[in-house]
């Protein structure tokens, strides 16, 4: 188990305060578009599912990674601005699709908790989002992951 950002997409309302939060801390800016959580809205099903880096125990973004710009440890895949190349391999790689490209820095964006203290829980008015063990990070999942979360919390 690892602890990760944990979503329930009952209580999402699609304020996007987490989004403001993270790119806040991270950028200095309110800039959603440079967030390293995302929203992502199933207007279908009116559900709004925040999804961030999941914190996977097998990390397929940090074993494709040609630049040693991701590392492993303690838990968490971090992040070292320094040695990304900006060739986005790593977004391949994520099994889940939480990693994004800044053009503005021109390298990736990726969620690290906040070392621990993530700041989109912590704005989650409508606590939707938590920070806690989970093992979910260990279980392998596929692109539409957030699709079937929508699914699963119909009915």
């Amino acid at each position: 188990m690892s602890r990760m950002i944990v979503v329930d997409p009952a209580k999402c309302t699609n304020c996007r305060m987490c989004e403001l939060a993270c790119s806040l801390v991270k950028t200095g800016a309110f800039a959603p578009s440079r967030s390293r959580i995302r929203v992502h809205t199933f207007a279908e099903d009116f559900k709004y599912i925040p999804l961030a880096c999941f914190q996977c125990a097998a990390a397929p973004c940090v074993k494709v990674c040609p630049a040693g710009a991701l590392v492993q440890g303690d838990g968490l895949v971090r992040f070292v601005k320094e040695a990304c190349i900006g060739c986005r391999m790593c977004m391949l790689g994520c099994p889940f699709g939480v990693i994004a490209f800044d053009g503005a820095e021109g390298v990736i964006a990726k969620c690290d908790t906040c070392d621990g203290d993530p700041e989109c829980v912590k704005f989650c008015t409508p606590h939707a989002l938590e920070f806690r063990e989970s093992e979910l990070a260990d279980v392998p999942k596929g692109r539409d992951f957030a699709r079937r979360v929508a699914e699963a919390s119909k009915g």
